[in-house]
């Protein structure tokens, strides 16, 4: 009797999740960087090897990619469409900002894991680099254009204009992200961007 044993390809490991292996990876590189991550431990934090996961996402550079591409949807997405959703102007811009502190000031990991990747020396930096440019400019328009209805609904001023709102709301949340990064507490930070509302909204103090 000839039994035929049936050869398996070197593809992914029996369980190996990859959604489960990138947020190991966005937790790794928000906080350590690029230069600090060692993909070794990623693997065996998802109990596959290093090549299974080279497999799965390419090289390290790559895997950086992927990981701040997944960083936006588990972080970004939520804040956004919640933004969109709350019908009152200034409920939203609080919100927003508040869970931007939030995310910023976790107690493992601290400011912006999309600011640490733009600033490392990955291969892939510029691609990254690029990206995010047009996530930052994309966020900017989206403000711009709920500020430019609220306007046109008698609510908000016309000075600053729509656009100059968008892009301020985008500059100044960066800024806070830095200064949760150099150990700026969650509460002054908190404190601070309630402060900056009135002046995003253009409201009289």
């Amino acid at each position: 009797m000839v039994t035929i044993v049936e050869k398996r390809s070197p593809g992914r490991p029996k369980g190996f999740i990859p959604d489960e292996a990138l947020d190991r990876a966005v937790e790794m590189f928000w906080e350590h960087g690029f230069e600090g991550v060692d993909v070794d431990r990623i693997a065996r934090a998802v109990n596959v090897t290093k090549p299974a996961l080279y497999r799965a996402f390419g090289d390290k550079s790559t895997l950086l990619l992927r990981a701040v591409e997944r960083y936006a949807l588990i972080y970004g997405a939520p804040k956004m469409a919640a933004f969109q959703a709350e019908p009152d102007i200034h409920k939203a811009v609080t919100t927003f900002c508040e869970a931007t502190v939030n995310t910023a000031t976790g107690d493992a990991r601290s400011g912006c894991m999309l600011a640490a990747a733009a600033l490392g020396h990955s291969e892939r930096v510029t691609e990254i680099r690029s990206w995010l440019a047009h996530g930052f400019t994309t966020n900017a328009d989206i403000f711009a254009k709920r500020f430019e209805q609220e306007v046109k609904m008698g609510r908000l001023t016309r000075t600053p204009s729509a656009k100059v709102r968008g892009r301020l709301l985008v500059d100044l949340l960066q800024g806070v992200q830095l200064r949760a990064k150099v150990g700026i507490t969650r509460q002054e930070l908190l404190r601070d961007v309630r402060s900056y509302v009135p002046l995003i909204l253009g409201e009289q103090p």
